[in-house]
């Protein structure tokens, strides 16, 4: 009894080697805490950018719907805008009009735009609203980002 009693009075605390796995195991749990908090600035960041670029979509549609409809084509077919909202080089939008029905016009309007990280998001690589060679991904013939909208326009 009286060595156990001896052994159990020594056996109070942590062993160095105790201490280092705990720190260790603290140490990996951190830096996971770290990385997921750095993920969520980015995906915080592309989705106030997503939503300035469908906003700036929206007030191109806005306009063309302001303007007369046998003047639509011409004037906005391929036209190239920047977008409100993002700073300059940043972000350019396009807008592309299918006439293949004369009485009702096919429109789409895409912003692409520039991260921090620098990675584009959206099909217009050089950001200039044109679609270059290597641009048109899916080969529909416009630059299509997830910042786009697509409508109808007939004449009234």
């Amino acid at each position: 009894m009286l060595i156990l009693n001896k052994f159990l009075k020594r056996k109070r605390g942590f062993t160095l080697l105790e201490l280092m796995i705990a720190v260790g195991v603290l140490v990996v749990a951190l830096v996971g805490l770290l990385g997921v908090f750095a993920h969520l600035i980015v995906l915080n960041e592309n989705s106030s950018k997503l939503t300035l670029a469908v906003a700036a979509c929206q007030a191109k549609l806005e306009e063309m719907r302001n303007s007369t409809f046998s003047t639509l084509y011409t004037t906005y077919n391929g036209a190239i805008f920047n977008p409100t909202g993002f700073s300059s080089g940043e972000a350019r939008g396009a807008v592309y009009i299918n006439n293949s029905n004369l009485n009702l016009l096919q429109v789409f309007v895409s912003v692409s735009w520039r991260t921090r990280s620098n990675r584009v998001i959206g099909e217009d690589i050089n950001l200039n609203g044109i679609r270059d060679a290597g641009e048109d991904l899916n080969g529909n013939l416009r630059l299509d980002s997830p910042g786009q909208l697509a409508t109808l326009m007939a004449q009234r």
